[in-house]
């Protein structure tokens, strides 16, 4: 009679655990994914900017060289995120400095410069690339005034800050030809700018 009992006791033991192992299912662990934020969209509309701008003009043969630290206000509007257009102004401010083989001066030449340029643009992400293709004046204003208009070019490199600011550096080429206003006759002379800017979008 015992055998019988213990017989049925280990039967429903192992029915209850066939059952019960039956039912549990294989717990997969939760793995979460980080979210990316995702960059802001490519501006479009108008944009002003302000930047610190370093203008050198140079002469060949023999060397000389203007140059002096200044500022830039620019004005443009962007039509899609692949091309814009942007009006700039650039001038010196303080003393330039003058340099030649044999001297290393202050001078009292003014540089500046005007134009108006047409801007393709890339962006990576926050970053972005660009060109600058366009017409401008450049003028040295010393004793003498001299002013020389044509084409000019440069690239440069913006980052977003946020939806509106975007900080940019940028290289321009202002005037790359023979003679300067007949103030270098026969000989090449050169204008450039340098400027570190932030630009707000509106």
């Amino acid at each position: 009679m015992n055998t019988i009992k213990l017989s049925a006791v280990a039967l429903l033991l192992t029915s209850t655990f066939a059952l019960a192992g039956g039912d549990l299912a294989p717990v997969e662990p939760v793995i979460e994914t980080p979210e990316v934020a995702e960059a802001a969209p490519a501006k479009t509309g108008f944009y002003a900017g302000l930047a610190y701008s370093c203008m050198q003009l140079t002469k060949d043969t023999p060397d000389e060289e203007f140059m002096g630290n200044g500022i830039s206000a620019l004005a443009g509007y962007n039509f899609n995120k692949f091309i814009g257009v942007e009006a700039r102004y650039t001038t010196s401010l303080g003393d330039t400095t003058y340099t030649t083989w044999n001297k290393d001066e202050d001078s009292n030449v003014d540089l500046s410069n005007i134009a108006i340029y047409l801007k393709p643009q890339y962006s990576f992400g926050t970053v972005g690339l660009y060109g600058l293709v366009g017409y401008g004046q450049t003028t040295a204003d010393g004793d003498d005034k001299y002013s020389e208009a044509g084409l000019q070019y440069g690239a440069g490199v913006t980052a977003n800050v946020n939806e509106s600011v975007q900080v940019f550096v940028d290289y321009r080429r202002l005037y790359d030809d023979v003679d300067f206003d007949a103030s270098a006759p026969n000989r090449d002379v050169a204008a450039n700018s340098w400027s570190l800017g932030v630009n707000y979008n509106f």
